[in-house]
């Protein structure tokens, strides 16, 4: 199931990708959307930069006819790498992976923060969900796409805009 969605910020790229990679960062989205952190990681070398964060999410707000099957908390494992891109922006890709009930959900994305005109950053979430569920497979993608898009993606910049307005 495609995701697509696209934001701005008034910041320049790299103030947006030093606060996305910052672990204090990562841990306030968590808490956002009510998550138990279980690890939190941020390491740059010379290629680029890689987060790592390992939480315990709860359930609600997914559709009801998974809710049955899914639990009260579901654990997932996000790793998104970023590297510099050729038009002084930068690139991600993230991998998002939860286990739900034995099955996966995978969320792969590729993140594009750009120079605005004007000034600030253009930022670009674009990928795919899958779901490895018999049945109702692309029922449970399109399930996992709008979490993505409208409660992850939606806390995410809040706690961004945040955090860049407060210098």
């Amino acid at each position: 199931m495609p995701i697509d969605a696209t934001t701005s910020y008034a910041a320049d790229p790299d103030r947006v990708l030093a606060t996305l990679t910052d672990e204090a960062f990562l841990r306030e989205v968590a808490q956002a959307l009510e998550a138990q952190v279980q690890e939190v990681s941020s390491r740059t070398d010379g290629s680029g930069t890689t987060t790592r964060v390992r939480l315990t999410a709860a359930t609600t707000g997914i559709p009801p006819v998974f809710a049955r099957f899914v639990g009260r908390t579901v654990p997932v494992t996000e790793v998104t790498t970023w590297t510099p891109d050729g038009d002084g922006g930068h690139r991600g890709a993230l991998d998002l992976r939860a286990e739900i009930m034995g099955r996966q959900a995978v969320v792969t994305c590729e993140r594009r923060l750009t120079p605005a005109p004007g000034g600030g950053t253009r930022a670009t979430v674009t990928g795919d969900a899958r779901v490895d569920a018999p049945f109702i497979g692309r029922q449970a993608e399109g399930a996992v796409r709008d979490l993505v898009t409208q409660v992850v993606l939606r806390h995410e910049h809040e706690v961004l805009q945040r955090r860049l307005a407060a210098g």
